[in-house]
C-alpha cells in the first residue's frame, strides 16, 4: 500500500466518523432548539400570570379558619395553657394588684408553673382586649 492509498483509507474513515457524529449530533440539536421553545413558552406564561395576578383581586371559595386567623408565632402563654393557673389569677384578678397576685401564685403553684406579674399584666392587657 502505498502513501496515497494510505491517505485516502484515512480520508474515507474520516468521511465516515463526520457522517456518525453528524447522526447523532442532529437529535441533540433538534431537542436543544426544542427546550429553547418551550423555555421561551414558559417565560411568556409566566409573565402573562404575573400580570393577570396583579391586575385582578384576590378571591377564594374557601373560608377563613379560625385556627388560621388566631395562629401567633411563638409559644403560648403559660397562663392560657394551664387552665388551673388561668382560673387560679381570673377569681384573683379583680381584687389584688399584679404584684400581690404574683406572690398568690408563688406560693400555691410549684416553679415550673408560676407566673410573674410582668406575665399576668400581658395577659389581662391581651383577654381585656379580646372581650
Amino acid at each position: 500500500m502505498s502513501n496515497v492509498d494510505d491517505l485516502d483509507a484515512l480520508l474515507t474513515d474520516l468521511c465516515e466518523l463526520e457522517q456518525l457524529l453528524r447522526s447523532a449530533i442532529e437529535p441533540y440539536r433538534l431537542a436543544l432548539n426544542k427546550i429553547g421553545a418551550v423555555k421561551s413558552d414558559v417565560r411568556s406564561r409566566v409573565k402573562q400570570g404575573v400580570k393577570g395576578a396583579v391586575k385582578g383581586p384576590f378571591t377564594t371559595a374557601a373560608p377563613v379558619s379560625a385556627h388560621r386567623r388566631a395562629h401567633r408565632p411563638g409559644r403560648a402563654r403559660k397562663i392560657d395553657t394551664d387552665h388551673e393557673l388561668r382560673a387560679f389569677i381570673e377569681a384573683r384578678i379583680d381584687r389584688m394588684t399584679f404584684m400581690e397576685l404574683a406572690e398568690e401564685v408563688a406560693a400555691q403553684f410549684p416553679k415550673p408553673r408560676r407566673v410573674g406579674k410582668s406575665a399576668i399584666y400581658d395577659w389581662w392587657k391581651a383577654s381585656n382586649k379580646s372581650r
